[in-house]
């Protein structure tokens, strides 16, 4: 009794039956103390209502033989006709064949002569518990097994072969697709289902997965009743009887169709769209090249502009430079005709002045003053533009080095062109500011040194 499982027999609900008042209270007793429910009767009548009544919640009977009104073997006989399976365990004082041969009959479990060996009765329902178990659990998982296949055949497209892999089954949702009905197709070969584009090697293969026990998952086209075709991920398993022998084929189809033709739908678009897209590319390239290269020309010119510029402000300095030493040499000369006209006055012994030689020397000191006043505005002026053409010149390469940059990833051509634009006028605008700045400086300075230096402009 040590190892019966104690929560298993609690599972148990017996219905005992024993007239002799002292046997059943003892044993009644003793089951109390291992069941949860235990019904009792002193009869046969009584038990066999008792059990009519509480059919559905007795799991085991256990009846004595003899008993007044109706025996152990005629219960046995009127329980039958309501359960074929029930477990009856007949208690008895008696050992003869004839009473085991009629408790045979009747499907008894086990027969126990009395006094009764409480061990052997506890084993006796502690394999009827352990059964009874194992058949609930058998039952639930057949349950679970028809909830399985009920999904599985109400979603997919079943088709089962014998060992011949002849068509045996087709589900609802088989003629559903194809439009065949179940009768059109049963006793076929598989290879009836083959659309003309699928290869027969694939059959091949499917057959000898079969026979090998294999499972094996492909694509297949298959026909349809009015010459169309489904597509379908199939799933192909082996059926086995209990001596793991082969009996056919289950064929497990989910319908692919629309959802391969979109995607081939979607591949064709995108091999239409690479070809557009490719087409549209090369003449894009072509134009941003033919850009590029007309950006490349006019880069050149813009450089040969700056250096033009460059050019055209060392002339400007030089000319300065030119005008400065010029100044000088012409005070060199006023004052060398200062000294002669001293010389002479000397020599002739003159010391009066004379109204010409006062105005002349009035003339030299305005002359040489507006020298000195032009001479330190031209200075000054020609420091600032010098200054400023240098930081015009610096911020114009490092523009032209960062467009030059640019150019290596250039990738929008609007935008080219709008730089382009912007240098065009960039170099109008300071072409048009040094001709401003000479018109100035004209204007300011005095016009024969203006002419001497600009010729006349």
């Amino acid at each position: 009794m040590t190892n019966l499982d104690k929560k298993l027999l609690k599972r148990l609900k017996i219905l005992y039956i024993e007239d002799d008042d002292s046997v059943r209270n003892e044993l009644y007793s003793l089951l109390s103390n291992f069941f949860d429910t235990v019904y009792v009767s002193e009869d046969g009548e009584k038990g066999l209502a008792c059990y009519i009544d509480k059919q559905d919640n007795i799991d085991v009977i256990i009846t004595d033989f003899n008993m007044p009104n109706l025996n152990g073997i005629n219960l046995i006989e009127k329980v039958r006709e309501y359960d074929k399976k029930i477990p009856i365990i007949l208690t008895s004082a008696y050992s003869e064949n004839n009473f085991l041969h009629d408790a045979i009959k009747l499907r008894v479990f086990e027969c126990i002569i009395k006094p009764i060996d409480i061990r052997k009765l506890m084993e006796i329902l502690g394999e009827i518990a352990s059964k009874k178990y194992s058949e609930s659990l058998l039952t639930q998982q057949n349950k679970e097994l028809k909830k399985y296949k009920d999904i599985l055949y109400s979603n997919n497209i079943i088709v089962k072969t014998n060992k011949n892999l002849k068509i045996s089954f087709v589900n609802d949702l088989f003629c559903n697709v194809t439009g065949f009905e179940k009768k059109e197709l049963l006793g076929k070969d598989l290879a009836i289902l083959k659309h003309d584009d699928t290869d027969s090697k694939i059959y091949k293969k499917i057959y000898n997965s079969v026979f090998h026990n294999k499972q094996l998952n492909v694509e297949l086209k298959n026909i349809t009743k009015d010459g169309g075709y489904y597509i379908s991920d199939t799933s192909i398993i082996s059926t086995l009887n209990d001596s793991g022998e082969v009996t056919g084929c289950l064929m497990i189809q989910k319908d692919e169709t629309k959802k391969v033709l979109k995607r081939r739908e979607v591949q064709t678009s995108l091999i239409k769209d690479k070809g557009e897209i490719f087409i549209k590319g090369k003449e894009s390239s072509a134009e941003l090249i033919q850009d590029i290269n007309n950006l490349k020309d006019e880069i050149i010119a813009l450089n040969k502009n700056i250096k033009d510029i460059n050019l055209e402000k060392e002339n400007y300095v030089l000319t300065l430079e030119k005008y400065s030493m010029e100044n000088k040499q012409l005070r060199r000369d006023l004052k060398f005709r200062e000294k002669s006209n001293l010389l002479e006055s000397v020599n002739s012994n003159t010391i009066k002045l004379t109204k010409e030689n006062i105005d002349l020397k009035m003339e030299l000191k305005k002359m040489d003053s507006k020298i000195l006043s032009i001479n330190e505005d031209h200075e000054k002026e020609i420091k600032q533009i010098k200054v400023n053409y240098e930081v015009k010149i610096d911020d114009l390469d490092k523009e032209i080095a960062l467009l030059k940059e640019q150019l290596l990833n250039v990738e929008n051509p609007e935008e080219i062109s709008q730089k382009l634009a912007y240098w065009k006028e960039k170099a109008k605008n300071e072409s048009l500011r040094v001709k401003n700045l000479e018109k100035e400086i004209i204007k300011h300075g005095d016009k024969n040194i203006m002419n001497k230096l600009f010729g006349g402009k």
